[in-house]
């Protein structure tokens, strides 16, 4: 099973990862301005200056990814 610390590990390493969360697609993505954790059919997006920031900072329905993670299906890391 794919753990929280080689999600946060391969994120480190500049890998993208998608992700499903309660039927609902999300994806974690880089360009060379910052991270985004973008959810499906969403436009707005908030920019993160570091791995470390993003996963402090994106919450879904007040909750963190770390405490969500039990509940989360990786997709895709590519």
């Amino acid at each position: 099973m794919y753990s929280y610390d080689e999600f946060t590990e391969d994120l480190n390493l500049g890998h993208e990862i998608e992700f499903i969360l309660n039927d609902t697609h999300f994806l974690i993505s880089y360009n060379e301005s910052g991270w985004y954790c973008i959810k499906e059919n969403e436009e707005a997006q908030i920019k993160y200056e570091s791995v470390e920031q993003l996963l402090n900072q994106v919450k879904i329905k007040g909750i963190t990814l770390k405490s969500l993670w039990g509940n989360i299906i990786v997709s895709d890391v590519f």
